[in-house]
């Protein structure tokens, strides 16, 4: 019986060896508040990507580099930003302010969901002084592209400067991530994308 215990214990320290082996460290905070630097997250390459997910890609100013952004909107939806305020599709995301941190300001932002479903939603992060407030006309984005946001919205480049971005330099979708807590999120969380999003 001792025996069967430790192969069960040597199998089951293999196999989280393996998990752990599998995830990345993640190096800067562009998606901070919800992914910090020193975060380690889990991802796997996937040909379905939907509004709301954490995707690597490819760095379109250095190929070499790997880089995470938020899908904001996929093929045939459009995306538009007046003063901090987004809309796909016409339908406004929803922002909720959640506080300070440090010299930001946190908002949890939420996908649009029919009732009775529960919008995905995360956080993002502003400078609070002084206030930025970006805008923008109308973005078509194309069939087999998607439009990508980091969650720090003052201090990292994305689809606002890149445009739209074809789904072939997408390595990854980031499916778990493991992190110290902080005030608004958990140690661990399964992240995914709104497969109802704009339907």
């Amino acid at each position: 019986m001792k025996r069967v215990s430790l192969y069960i214990l040597a199998f089951l320290t293999l196999i989280a060896g393996t998990l752990w082996g599998m995830s990345e460290t993640i190096r800067g905070d562009e998606m901070a508040p919800s992914i910090m630097g020193g975060d380690r997250v889990w991802a796997v390459p996937s040909d379905e990507i939907h509004a709301g997910d954490v995707v690597i890609l490819a760095d379109p100013l250095d190929a070499q580099s790997a880089i995470l952004r938020r899908v904001l909107a996929v093929g045939g939806q459009s995306i538009s930003f007046k003063e901090n305020v987004i809309r796909v599709d016409k339908r406004r995301l929803r922002a909720n302010a959640m506080g300070d941190m440090g010299p930001y300001l946190v908002t949890k932002e939420t996908l649009w969901a029919k009732k009775p479903a529960v919008g995905v939603n995360w956080l993002v992060r502003h400078q609070a002084e002084p206030s930025s407030l970006w805008s923008s006309e109308p973005v078509e984005v194309p069939e087999g592209a998607v439009f990508l946001l980091a969650d720090d919205r003052d201090h990292a480049m994305d689809s606002r400067w890149w445009g739209p971005i074809a789904t072939e330099h997408i390595r990854a979708v980031v499916r778990v991530r493991y992190g110290s807590p902080h005030t608004w999120r958990t140690k661990w969380e399964w992240m995914v994308g709104d497969t109802a999003f704009g339907e």
